[in-house]
């Protein structure tokens, strides 16, 4: 089986086979004696609806080659096997360069033929199941549920490693048995059967600079060892089959140059979630939301609470075991990025360059910005429902945990669930240097209700928690996201 041959991603693919029975008979009206077969290719799915990264218009197909068996079952009109278990073999091309296939003779040489013509067997019944790849367990197969019951079975039983058999995983049906129907049967012109076979499954496709240490591969939260398809440009690309019908949810975790990366989509990175279907891929690059792996932790309130700070995913120094007290990025009151400058001045230049409606400077008092992205830098950055905290939702923090300071970081444990979060104290910055390193200035979303260059930040320090309510907007301050329950 030919892999990774690209086209359009609108195309299917449909191979032409030569006949390999007795064409005089179809001329004199056989019903069967000529097969035609092919892949429908599998279909990318639309980057911006699905919200899953990709980064070119191109879809994934398959062709057969010589050598490759595909099973067919010939079905009567009592529904009854009247040829059952076939194996159909690619014995390579005619003189005009099309495929031609053949009855295999088992027992026989490779690429030997049966005497039976292909006639023989397409004319027996209207009604077809073939399949890929050949699996001689399914001679014993007698009915149509029988069949049902294998393609379940395997699309059930999938392995979670694949690394070295990407192809037998790859289930490929074509049937027009009722209750059974797979890709395309076609019988339309007189003594031919086209066959399009159609992928059981759905696909994953990421891929990773060349040179990388795998970290994590996780679907569903389940460790999963994907295919390792082709290597060029730069790059790694991995494919991983998997079974459709769910919620696509996806980490992807690697250390490269000691740095570690990840990028996914998941429930809790996607405002809508990305239901999986059979033949589609779904493709992850550089480009797709990079928040790593079970970052939501349950304080025990009504939002779930990140792990680590905004921008710390991205700190050159992050690794699994300390990104929970990296700063991250500090940002000011109202804007959605990391500006790298701070204080009155750079608040100025930047509110008098914004276009998308009312500037932070001019948000009233009282004002709640939370989750949306003109404003929300957790928003912008991470996508999906992870915004920056309310000072009520803080206020909750502070009642539903236990607080302590300890060694220069922060520890919040809840009460309710035993959790934990940690957060580190940098102060705030007015200028590029950080000023009071000691106390842990964090934004809320929250304006101040009094005054109108103010907001609503925390203030932690060695002995309590609270709410800062004279915090100038101008202010750099790092951000916890928060994410609904």
């Amino acid at each position: 089986m030919k892999r990774a041959a690209h086209i359009l991603s609108t195309l299917l693919l449909l191979l032409t086979a030569s006949c390999t029975g007795n064409t005089d008979n179809a001329e004199s009206g056989d019903t069967a004696s000529c097969l035609h077969a092919g892949i429908s290719g599998m279909m990318e799915t639309n980057p911006v609806s699905a919200r899953v990264a990709y980064g070119g218009a191109q879809d994934e197909h398959t062709e057969f080659e010589t050598g490759d068996f595909f099973g067919l079952f010939v079905m009567g009109d009592d529904g009854a096997v009247k040829a059952g278990n076939v194996k159909v073999y690619c014995s390579g091309l005619d003189n005009n360069g099309k495929t031609v296939w053949s009855i295999y003779k088992e027992g026989g040489t490779q690429g030997s033929s049966s005497n039976y013509t292909m006639a023989d067997i397409l004319s027996q019944g209207t009604t077809y199941f073939a399949y890929y790849p050949y699996n001689n367990a399914l001679s014993g197969a007698t009915d149509a549920e029988a069949l049902q019951a294998y393609v379940n079975d395997f699309i059930n039983t999938l392995t979670a490693d694949q690394s070295r058999s990407f192809t037998d995983n790859d289930l490929l049906v074509a049937s027009n048995l009722p209750g059974c129907e797979y890709g395309e049967v076609s019988t339309e012109h007189t003594g031919h059967v086209s066959l399009t076979f159609a992928h059981t499954l759905a696909m994953l496709r990421f891929r990773i600079p060349e040179g990388s240490v795998k970290y994590d591969f996780l679907l569903a939260g389940k460790d999963f060892t994907p295919y390792l398809m082709a290597t060029a440009g730069g790059h790694d690309e991995y494919r991983y089959l998997f079974k459709p019908g769910g919620i696509l949810d996806i980490c992807v975790k690697y250390v490269l140059g000691g740095r570690l990366y990840r990028f996914e989509t998941g429930k809790w990175k996607d405002l809508r979630p990305i239901h999986t279907a059979a033949g589609h891929c779904y493709t992850l690059d550089e480009s797709a939301i990079k928040v790593p792996y079970n970052t939501a932790v349950d304080m025990g309130t009504s939002v779930m609470w990140a792990s680590f700070n905004l921008g710390a995913e991205d700190d050159l120094t992050a690794t699994a075991e300390n990104i929970s007290t990296l700063k991250g990025i500090c940002v000011m009151w109202g804007v959605n990025n990391d500006t790298g400058n701070y204080g009155s001045s750079a608040y100025t230049s930047y509110n008098n360059s914004f276009t998308n409606g009312t500037p932070p400077n001019k948000l009233p008092i009282g004002y709640n910005f939370t989750g949306n992205p003109n404003y929300d830098a957790a928003t912008n950055l991470w996508g999906g429902e992870w915004r920056i905290p309310t000072a009520g939702e803080w206020r909750e923090l502070f009642s539903a945990c236990t607080y302590k300071m300890s060694d220069g970081i922060i520890t919040f444990t809840s009460k309710k669930t035993g959790n934990s979060i940690k957060l580190k104290p940098v102060g705030y910055y007015d200028s590029s240097k950080p000023s009071s390193t000691s106390i842990g200035y964090y934004w809320s979303a929250s304006a101040s209700t009094e005054n109108s260059a103010k907001a609503l930040s925390t203030i932690f320090n060695s002995g309590s928690a609270n709410i800062h309510t004279n915090a100038s907007r101008y202010t750099g301050l790092p951000v916890r996201p928060v994410v609904g329950k």
